[in-house]
């Protein structure tokens, strides 16, 4: 039996948002999008332009890469103060099923997937992270990404992508350093490592991070250092994410104290979505397009203290917020046709 009934899609220049409705009425979200090629990453153009159909020439196949991202829970028990998330009614956890069928109706909008049995997909990153905190479903999510391989005949090469804020005590009653070794055992002994974990830090400052978080209780950087630490880590490693902000403190020296071993760590970097939340609480990106650069150089004080980092910019026509706002705030099909053409 369906448990989602689709409601409309919302597009942006690299793809597009689906809105689906539940058995009980609650409205969830899943993304689908194509990834900017590295080279046009590089080009000032492709940052700074306001026209679709520039980002649209350095956009990377599915085939190659295909970037998904599926709902975990009906709104979020959290607070945090940068996503438009967080003042929705919380309604609880999506099912095995209703996650499963989100990934399943947008693999359903390529055609190749359904006409073509030879064609292969060289990499579908999967990222359980657009409306939820995974660690509360953490049974169901995991379920889930066990079972990827199967999906289409193993026609698709998947990286699922685990992200989370790791509060201490989930709904489930799974620690967070619980939760920490179950990913981590699902990564390396599934995936051959191959599965990406991206712990969300946002500060050094483990004041601000609770206020950014909502004054979640979660564990702490120092904590997450110390266990991830200890354990078999190889082919991908954790990631720590970090949104910059202005007036939030990002310490590299305090990362290097902590101990943080860059063959089991890498730090990632990336600007504030703008949000409705985030303007609401006056929280500014430190960085952007139009200060690329500046970024580049914030990213080699990590490189300096032997911190692997990556880092990227939101191209200022999908400046929109396309992780953290709702779909109300974007466009319908037809009003996107006519922009466009």
């Amino acid at each position: 039996m369906q448990k989602l009934k689709y409601i409309d899609s919302y597009y942006l220049p690299s793809g597009r948002i689906f809105l689906w409705e539940t058995l009980t009425g609650y409205k969830i979200e899943s993304t689908e999008m194509k990834d900017v090629a590295v080279d046009g990453k590089l080009h000032k153009e492709v940052r700074e332009s306001l026209d679709p159909k520039v980002v649209w020439k350095h956009l990377v196949h599915k085939r190659d890469k295909w970037l998904m991202t599926v709902s975990t829970q009906m709104g979020c028990v959290h607070n945090c103060k940068f996503c438009d998330v967080a003042p929705l009614k919380f309604n609880g956890n999506l099912t095995y099923s209703e996650i499963f069928e989100q990934i399943e109706n947008m693999l359903a909008v390529e055609p190749s997937i359904m006409f073509d049995d030879n064609y292969q997909f060289n990499k579908i990153k999967l990222g359980f992270a657009r409306m939820g905190e995974p660690a509360h479903n953490l049974d169901n999510v995991l379920s889930v990404i066990e079972q990827l391989p199967s999906v289409k005949g193993n026609r698709i090469k998947w990286l699922p992508c685990f992200n989370s804020i790791l509060p201490k005590t989930t709904l489930g009653g799974y620690s967070a350093e619980d939760v920490i070794l179950k990913v981590l055992e699902m990564k390396e002994k599934n995936y051959d490592g191959f599965l990406h974990f991206q712990i969300s830090c946002n500060s050094t400052d483990e004041e601000k991070r609770k206020e950014l978080f909502g004054n979640a209780n979660v564990l702490s950087i120092e904590e997450i250092i110390n266990i991830i630490n200890k354990q078999k880590i190889h082919n991908r490693t954790v990631t720590l994410n970090f949104i910059v902000m202005k007036d939030v403190p990002i310490d590299v020296d305090y990362l290097v104290k902590l101990g943080l071993n860059h063959q089991k760590f890498a730090v990632k970097l990336i600007p504030l979505n703008n949000t409705l939340n985030s303007e609401r609480n006056n929280l500014e990106t430190q960085y952007n397009y139009s200060t690329y650069d500046e970024l580049k150089k914030y990213a080699k004080k990590f490189e300096e203290a032997n911190i692997p980092v990556v880092y990227d910019a939101i191209a200022k026509c999908e400046e929109s917020g396309l992780c953290c706002r709702p779909v109300s705030k974007f466009i319908s099909i037809k009003e996107f046709l006519i922009i466009v053409f």
